[in-house]
């Protein structure tokens, strides 16, 4: 349905939104929140989501297989929802926001390989 080599592009672009917004809200998380818990899922959001792109990256290349991602992907996705789920009504837009633009980022991304393999 989308060629692949015209689209190719949004691919890093899509990959350092997430990066940028899960490091953002783990600065912001550590600076504002008292929780523990929510430090450490916000920590584990941005270490799985560095463990699916590396994965992904490796995978590009023929080094592991394809999907050896998706469960690093399936966690990341797992611990933003967490996090959303803990700050809903405490009030830290910035952190709300953060989170689910990177979740939006990811969903994107899964959508764009989606049509692309159709």
């Amino acid at each position: 349905m989308l060629d692949p080599h015209v689209w190719w592009p949004v691919f890093p672009m899509l990959l350092l939104m997430v990066v940028v917004c899960l490091t953002w809200a783990m600065v912001s998380v550590v600076r504002n929140s008292k929780e523990t818990v929510t430090i450490w899922f916000q920590a584990g959001a941005l270490v799985c989501y560095l463990l699916a792109a590396g994965t992904a990256i490796a995978s590009e290349q023929g080094a592991v297989h394809a999907n050896t991602h998706r469960p690093f992907s399936i966690l990341t996705q797992v611990a933003i929802a967490t996090v959303l789920a803990r700050n809903w009504n405490k009030g830290d837009r910035t952190l709300l926001a953060l989170n689910i633009g990177a979740w939006a980022a990811i969903l994107l991304d899964t959508a764009f390989h989606f049509l692309m393999s159709r």
